[in-house]
């Protein structure tokens, strides 16, 4: 007999009511409601005569033995009962659960069922380890293959999901789901049903770990959901359409297409954001600058800001720094922000660069005051001389040579132009500082090669030629002498700008280089050798603005910064919660049908 005091209780009440029932059929027999034994026994002469000791305890009063026993269970599953019992609010459920238990054919799949049916109470996982303990213990409330997937959800084991499933469960989705988590190999379609099914935080932290990566090919998958087109745009954003990322309220790469197709971003609320500000500045807008802080604008990106600060520097007359001064995507900008008449030197390639634009800007406005103001020509002289200076160097590689053969070829220009009669030491120097880099050979030597090799042993002849003369033209090259680059088919209004400008003394300047170049077309035309010039520059193309793409002005698409929250516990434990409620519900269908 079991010393529980709930099942001691439980047999005292049954005990209490089976004699209050006796007690009720003796006195319907006095009072004649229903027959005595005796006068039924007559009645009935067909049927046995019963002995009298029979008829006097036709309804014996049971004792305790009689009464159905309940369920007898091992130490170990009544302490999981109990322990069941208590995480459910049930205190009273072990001792009525092993009474019903006891009464039938069954009693261990009657206790299974009952257990089963409280435990549909609790969380899945909670439950489906309350089971595998039980389970353990003896009691059939698993059957041997929802058994042993019980006991892998609860171990975080699983095994390598079907590639080819005839159906796709909870169950699957879990295998497919650890699979993953475990940087293992899924085909596509289970890939697809992860980013569709798992929560969304679940697919950002796969996408964050490169457990899901771009090898996935997210791009190729029918991007007929959200979530796929959100995936897409967190992996491959290059394979949006304009429609899909004007869905998702992506600005920031709305935004980026804009600039890449050549259009404008305009400001926000009469302020500059990121896009704005990389707008103004890719067609020189410097402007833009001074309406942003990027110590306290903190909706920059960080490369942003930190070229927004060092542009921002250089336009106060702060030196270029050196990563900058080496990057040519980066030169027309740099160019714009240095600040109007400031001798441009260093050694930097933009140093090169910028200098020897500049050099040729200043040539340009000799030639002006050779025609318009002649009393400025020194001035403008003097400038361009120390501008050529500053770019004179030793290197003989990339932009720092060219700069230097520019510098020499402008040098020896200014040595000819306006030098008096027979000035030999002056015609001498001239030609020298071209000779000094065609003697040095080509390229590969320390010279020039190609085309500017060309080009500048035809300058040094020339020279040559005007220092036997004794003296040199007034008018070295007609195309510069009238403020037009050389060879230019604009030399015709050049001259009409310039006529409305000189003074008439100065005529017969304008008027002579335009005749030259007339005589030099009409040669041409008939195909006869034209007059030699001084033809400047070199290297035209090497003043050319680099065309460049910056990556911080024009950025390559970038995925999508993460939409969703950390993930939560429960978010984590999801296909596992889902495969033990999907056990829980097929074992307790089993059970149901058992019992």
């Amino acid at each position: 007999m079991t010393t529980d005091p709930t099942t001691a209780a439980d047999l005292e009440a049954l005990r209490r009511a089976e004699l209050a029932r006796r007690e009720e059929r003796r006195r319907a027999r006095q009072t004649g409601l229903i027959p005595s034994l005796r006068a039924r026994g007559r009645a009935a002469s067909a049927e046995p005569v019963i002995s009298a000791i029979e008829a006097v305890v036709e309804d014996p009063i049971p004792g305790p033995a009689e009464v159905p026993a309940p369920l007898r269970l091992s130490d170990r599953a009544m302490a999981v009962l109990e322990r069941v019992a208590a995480e459910a609010g049930a205190p009273g459920f072990v001792g009525e659960a092993l009474l019903r238990a006891g009464r039938e054919i069954d009693p261990e799949s009657a206790l299974a069922y009952g257990v089963c049916d409280l435990l549909a109470g609790l969380p899945p996982l909670s439950a489906i380890r309350h089971l595998v303990d039980l389970a353990a213990a003896g009691l059939p409330v698993l059957h041997e293959d929802q058994r042993v997937r019980a006991e892998m959800i609860c171990s975080g084991r699983a095994p390598a999901p079907d590639v080819a499933p005839a159906t796709i469960d909870a169950w699957q989705l879990h295998l497919e789901a650890v699979e993953a988590e475990g940087h293992g190999t899924l085909p596509t379609v289970a890939w697809q049903r992860l980013v569709e099914q798992l929560p969304q935080p679940i697919v950002d932290d796969l996408i964050d770990r490169g457990v899901l990566r771009r090898q996935t090919r997210v791009h190729t998958w029918p991007r007929e959901s959200e979530r796929v087109r959100y995936a897409t745009a967190r992996l491959s954003p290059q394979a949006l359409t304009d429609e899909e990322v004007a869905g998702l309220e992506w600005r920031d790469e709305a935004c980026r297409r804009t600039l890449w197709s050549g259009g404008t971003v305009d400001v926000v609320d009469g302020r500059h954001d990121q896009w704005s500000l990389r707008s103004a500045l890719l067609v020189g807008e410097t402007a833009a600058l001074d309406d942003v802080e990027p110590q306290t604008d903190s909706h920059l990106p960080e490369d942003l800001a930190e070229l927004v600060a060092e542009l921002k520097e250089v336009k106060r007359g702060g030196p270029v720094g050196w990563r900058s001064g080496q990057d040519p995507s980066l030169f027309g900008l740099l160019e714009d922000c240095l600040p109007s008449g400031r001798l441009i030197s260093g050694r930097t390639s933009f140093h090169y660069w910028a200098g020897t634009r500049r050099l040729y800007r200043l040539l340009d406005d000799v030639h002006w005051a050779m025609a318009c103001d002649p009393d400025d020509v020194a001035d403008a002289r003097a400038a361009t001389v120390r501008q050529a200076a500053a770019l004179r160097n030793g290197d003989t590689r990339s932009w720092a040579a060219s700069a230097d053969r520019e510098a020499r070829a402008v040098q020896a220009y200014l040595q000819f132009l306006g030098a008096r009669r027979n000035d030999r030491e002056r015609f001498d120097r001239g030609v020298g500082l071209l000779e000094e880099v065609l003697k040095r050979g080509g390229a590969r030597r320390g010279g020039v090669g190609g085309k500017e090799r060309h080009r500048m042993t035809g300058l040094s002849e020339l020279l040559q030629t005007l220092r036997l003369n004794g003296r040199p033209n007034d008018v070295l090259n007609p195309y510069l002498a009238l403020c037009v680059e050389h060879g230019s088919n604009e030399w015709r209004q050049g001259w009409r700008d310039l006529r409305t400008q000189v003074p008439a003394e100065q005529l017969e300047y304008i008027n002579g280089a335009k005749d030259r170049i007339k005589r030099m077309e009409t040669a041409q035309r008939l195909g006869e050798r034209p007059e030699t010039v001084y033809a400047l520059p070199l290297n035209e193309k090497f003043l050319w603005v680099p065309g460049i793409r910056n990556e911080v002005l024009l950025p390559a698409p970038r995925p999508m910064a993460r939409r969703t929250a950390a993930s939560t516990q429960e978010e984590q434990l999801w296909t596992a919660t889902g495969a033990a409620r999907e056990i829980i519900g097929r074992n307790a269908e089993r059970l149901r049908n058992n019992c």
